[in-house]
């Protein structure tokens, strides 16, 4: 199974992963519409990435009254299931880690792009990689 790894010390903040992240899932460069955000520290350079580690016992899915938020067996990623989601913003309070963004009333989160994350090939500076675990 697909995780992303991620060494903020290596981020320059130049926002790839973030914008290719909003053009695979939106269709535009709305940076809003991205599930890994970058927060710019511009005077020390430690940025902060901010992106879902699809937890074992996520507690996203445990907090959702519906079950919108379910595994997808061929990659591992827990993923929402939009036609059963009431959008009602549990998920999003309940994730630790504040992985998971609202757009539009709509909650987003990583879905691991099928297996092959976006933002790991456009970042030019592997802050962003991929890993691996067993289930």
């Amino acid at each position: 199974m697909v995780k992303l790894v991620v060494n903020s010390d290596l981020c320059t903040g130049c926002l790839n992963c973030q914008t290719v992240c909003a053009l695979v899932h939106g269709g535009r460069q709305d940076r809003s519409a991205s599930s890994i955000r970058v927060e710019l520290e511009i005077f020390t350079g430690l940025n902060t990435i901010t992106y879902c580690r699809q937890c074992e016992d996520p507690e996203c899915r445990n907090a959702c009254p519906v079950g919108a938020i379910q595994r997808d067996e061929s990659t591992g990623a827990w993923k929402i299931d939009y036609d059963i989601c009431i959008k009602c913003g549990e998920c999003i309070t309940a994730c630790s880690y504040g992985a998971m963004f609202l757009k539009e009333e709509i909650p987003l989160k990583c879905d691991l792009c099928n297996g092959e994350p976006a933002c790991v090939e456009a970042c030019a500076f592997n802050a962003i990689t991929i890993g691996t675990y067993e289930r």
